[in-house]
C-alpha cells in the first residue's frame, strides 16, 4: 500500500507549523520504502497534486476548536471536517476540507482509498516566529508516535498518548 504523510504549516508562524516540524520528526525514522513523507506551506487545491494517486494519505495539520484544549490531539476523518474551520486561509485558498470534498468528486478514482487527518489544537498563528507555543511544542512526539502506530499497528512498539477522536458535529 502506498502512503503518503503530508505535514501542512507555515513554520513561520509559530504553531501553524506543527504538521511541518511533526514530518521533519517522521523523516527522521525509517518507516518503510512505500511511505512517503511530504510537507506543504498552505491548503489549496494544489493538495491534490500531491495527494492523488496513493491508497492512504495521512495529514498533520493545526486546528482552532471551539472548545479545543492548546495541544490536544484530534484524529479525524475528512466528513469530520466539514464542521472545522482552517486558519489562517487566504481567501483565494481552498481549504482542506474543502480540497478534499473537490477532490472526491471530480478525482474520485485517483484519491486516496483512505484519508487520515491529524490535527492540533493551537494557540496562535499571527506572529511571524519559529517557536511553537510550549503545549503544541510538546504535542509533536504524541502526534509522531500517533502516525507511527497507524502506518504500522502490528509491528511498531510504538506507545501511544491518549487522544481524543473527534466526531462529527464538534
Amino acid at each position: 500500500m502506498k502512503t503518503l504523510i503530508l505535514g501542512i504549516g507555515n513554520p513561520l508562524l509559530g504553531d501553524d507549523g506543527v504538521g511541518f516540524h511533526v514530518a521533519q520528526e517522521l523523516a527522521k525514522e525509517t518507516i518503510d520504502e512505500n511511505i512517503d513523507i511530504k510537507v506543504a506551506s498552505a491548503d489549496s487545491l494544489n493538495l491534490l497534486e500531491l495527494i492523488v494517486g496513493y491508497d492512504k494519505v495521512i495529514v498533520i495539520d493545526a486546528i482552532m476548536a471551539l472548545d479545543g484544549e492548546i495541544g490536544e490531539i484530534y484524529k479525524l476523518r475528512p466528513e469530520n471536517l466539514t464542521n472545522t474551520v482552517q486558519v489562517a486561509t487566504p481567501v483565494h485558498h481552498a481549504n482542506l476540507a474543502t480540497t478534499l470534498e473537490i477532490g472526491i468528486k471530480i478525482l474520485a478514482e485517483q484519491m486516496p482509498g483512505e484519508i487520515v487527518v491529524f490535527a492540533v489544537e493551537i494557540e496562535e498563528v499571527t506572529k511571524f516566529t519559529e517557536e511553537m507555543t510550549k503545549k503544541v511544542k510538546e504535542a509533536v512526539p504524541k502526534v509522531v508516535n500517533l502516525i507511527l502506530e497507524e502506518v504500522a499497528p502490528k509491528n511498531g512498539p510504538f506507545v501511544t498518548e491518549a487522544f481524543r477522536e473527534m466526531g462529527a458535529g464538534k
